[in-house]
């Protein structure tokens, strides 16, 4: 089984902004989002939500659920 190595250099707002740019329209681009999230461990994912929340004013949890 792989390892997961997260980049240790990230930036959770650009990365919560690139998942809301993956939400929008008449679609979502599941590789973009994919490709982010599967390359942030667990405490990096955190951050990246409570960023999504500071900067679009909602859950992230909740868009993921849509």
């Amino acid at each position: 089984m792989a390892t997961l190595l997260a980049p240790e250099d990230f930036s959770p707002g650009e990365d919560a902004m690139a998942l809301n740019k993956a939400f929008e329209g008449w679609g979502t681009d599941e590789k973009a989002i994919i490709w982010i999230l599967g390359h942030r461990n667990a405490d990096q994912r955190k951050q990246i939500r409570l960023a999504y929340q500071e900067i679009y004013l909602e859950d992230l949890n909740i868009k993921t659920q849509i």
